[in-house]
């Protein structure tokens, strides 16, 4: 890849457990170009977070102080930031010109629920987890929130399935902005 060649910023994301995070790593870990922001561990940092909420037993973020970071620390450029963004949810982000492609991972119950059981999830957000992914919810997000051009689906339940994904994405990431897609 050309080191001067600008590269697009990507939101990778996905119901809990569809090995998103490992995915960016190693993503980033094969191009260091790539900068790596898991959006969880930003809001923790910079305590973007509104508050707990019990009933789905998750932290509230602040989507505008998220949104104001980002783009007061690299969407201001006017340039790709070669950002590669992990969220479960591609909507925190608004359709602003700076994400050039939105990737949903996905994963069939079976193995997801090994990896939540795995997490030591409650069986209430486990089966909230699986009802989520049964009914595309992060997919169907990330195509109201942006156009459905940018958005791909990819399927990450094996170890093949991930090192295929991260050399579909390294050839699509080397590619942009010439063509949508390498399939």
């Amino acid at each position: 890849m050309n080191s001067k060649k600008q590269l697009p910023n990507i939101i990778i994301c996905g119901t809990p457990s569809v090995g998103k995070s490992r995915l960016c790593q190693e993503l980033c870990s094969s191009n260091k170009l790539l900068k790596y922001i898991n959006i969880n561990d930003l809001a923790k940092q910079n305590k973007y977070l509104l508050e707990y909420d019990e009933e789905n037993q998750c932290e509230i973020l602040d989507d505008d102080a998220i949104n104001d970071y980002l783009y007061d620390t690299y969407f201001k450029k006017f340039l790709p930031s070669s950002l590669i963004i992990d969220y479960h949810s591609a909507g925190i982000i608004p359709d602003n010109n700076y994400i050039h492609g939105i990737f949903v991972l996905r994963c069939n119950n079976n193995k997801l629920y090994e990896r939540l059981k795995n997490r030591n999830y409650s069986e209430k957000k486990l089966q909230q987890i699986i009802q989520f992914e049964n009914f595309q919810i992060c997919l169907h997000e990330a195509r109201e929130a942006f156009d459905e051009s940018i958005v791909h689906e990819l399927i990450n339940e094996t170890e093949n399935d991930l090192k295929n994904n991260i050399e579909y994405l390294l050839k699509w990431i080397d590619r942009w902005p010439l063509n949508d897609s390498i399939d």
